[in-house]
């Protein structure tokens, strides 16, 4: 057994609905910032920058992230094209760990924990809040006004 395996459960067993519940009542400052909801992420808007940051959860994996998502409606599409020449400088600003990404999501953070603890989920959640600002304040330190 390795150090994140956690017994091979698959997400169809997590209470996913239950962790969100948790997630909106530890910060209920992110309900009007929330550009889409799924079972698997909450998209926080940067409807200036056309952006959204996804906070995630992968049970199956036991991971949460943040990246930069999808979003049709506040314009967010083609995001990882249109931040790539400022990708150096945001990562600059987050100072990721190597650990900490992973390569096929662009500018992303992910935490290896067991999702299926519930006695994580209120770790989880304010680390999420607290990664998703992270990740804005590098948009707004690296972009200032200006729009990708």
């Amino acid at each position: 057994m390795s150090e994140f395996d956690f017994g091979g459960r698959r997400a169809s067993e997590f209470r996913q609905r239950g962790f969100w519940a948790l997630f909106a009542e530890r910060h209920p400052e992110e309900r009007p910032r929330l550009a889409r909801r799924g079972p698997w992420f909450w998209q926080r808007g940067m409807p200036e920058y056309g952006l959204v940051l996804s906070m995630y959860v992968a049970p199956s994996e036991n991971v949460v992230g943040v990246f930069f998502g999808r979003n049709e409606k506040l314009g967010a599409t083609d995001v990882w094209t249109r931040l790539r020449p400022f990708q150096p400088a945001i990562e600059a600003r987050l100072r990721l760990r190597p650990e900490q990404s992973a390569q096929n999501l662009g500018i992303n953070s992910q935490w290896r924990v067991n999702c299926f603890a519930e006695d994580n989920w209120p770790a989880m959640a304010d680390w999420l809040v607290t990664e998703c600002s992270r990740f804005e304040e590098a948009v707004f330190a690296v972009l200032g006004e200006a729009r990708p």
